[in-house]
């Protein structure tokens, strides 16, 4: 029952609210730099997922046990990609990260005061973070990213600014169960000229609970008995919209000694575009390859695609 209590906590912190008015700049610090959280509606907050977690909580990354290299690609809904490549590095007592990002939103149409028509790039946004995750007693980690980053829209309006994530994981006495707070892009206002808007203040609470089938006693014949279990809930406020609520479902398998397969699923409440995720993982020795799919409603569907090595 404890175990059910905090894997809902989450569930409790997102009531619904009315949406802010405001908005935020910088949407390119928000979006997801790896597949397998996608594939999980983004509820991996808790989760020990290494470079993929990432963008959720920094402090996730503190007991890696193994040297990792991932890179990401996205293609967008509206011709536009992201790209993220990153490498973490265990140490004692500590995880050192860091990591370059670029977005390019596609091209675009101008008109110019002149009356010249030119096509031109719609947007282009680049950072680089560096990180360190830090194993504390009692089952805690913390860690913070720092990030600099360089927007540019159409060409001609440019700007520079940094931010930081902080983050805090429990692996509570309950075996299994993870919880997770961070609190990610804190900095100052993103200036264009005159115009000024605020960065995307997030903050995130999840809890993870990670089991086996062996363990329960489930699908103990055909070769199914190594199969491991993974359910995440993620609330989730940014500055200026409503708070949300994500869940996520990992169901992995050992197909041998060095394969292993993945199915993931998640859903997000309250989004009005996409809410259904889908995702698939496999990893072969000390290589990881992971997709997952955004279900939109009204566009098209947003594909990830990650790969990752483990030295």
């Amino acid at each position: 029952m404890t175990r059910l209590i905090l894997l809902l906590l989450p569930l409790c912190l997102a009531a619904p609210a009315q949406a802010g008015v405001g908005q935020t700049a910088a949407p390119t610090l928000r979006r997801p730099l790896a597949a397998r959280p996608v594939g999980m509606g983004e509820a991996f907050t808790a989760v020990e997922g290494g470079q993929a977690s990432l963008g959720y909580n920094p402090a996730a990354l503190a007991r890696m046990a193994r040297p990792e290299l991932l890179t990401t690609y996205i293609q967008g809904i509206a011709e536009d990609s992201f790209s993220f490549l990153g490498y973490s590095h265990p140490l004692p007592l500590a995880t050192v990260t860091g990591g370059v990002l670029f977005y390019d939103g596609g091209k675009i149409d101008v008109n110019l005061s002149n009356g010249v028509r030119e096509t031109r790039n719609a947007q282009r946004d680049m950072a680089a973070l560096g990180g360190l995750s830090l194993r504390l007693p009692f089952g805690l980690a913390a860690g913070a990213t720092a990030k600099v980053y360089r927007l540019e829209l159409a060409g001609e309006a440019k700007t520079t600014g940094y931010a930081a994530d902080l983050g805090a994981l429990w692996k509570t006495p309950l075996a299994g169960l993870n919880v997770g707070a961070s609190l990610l892009n804190a900095g100052p206002d993103v200036r264009f000229e005159q115009e000024a808007d605020p960065l995307p203040l997030t903050t995130r609470l999840g809890a993870a609970y990670e089991f086996s089938a062996s363990e329960t006693g489930w699908l103990q014949q055909n070769g199914f008995s190594m199969s491991r279990f993974l359910i995440t809930t993620d609330a989730v406020s940014v500055r200026n919209d409503s708070p949300a609520l994500a869940a996520g479902c990992e169901m992995g398998m050992a197909l041998s000694e060095r394969i292993s397969t993945a199915l993931r699923f998640g859903y997000i409440f309250g989004q009005e575009n996409q809410n259904l995720t889908l995702g698939l993982g496999l990893k072969d020795g000390r290589f990881l390859l992971d997709y997952a799919m955004g279900v939109m409603k009204t566009t098209p569907h947003a594909h990830h695609v990650s790969l990752g090595v483990q030295f």
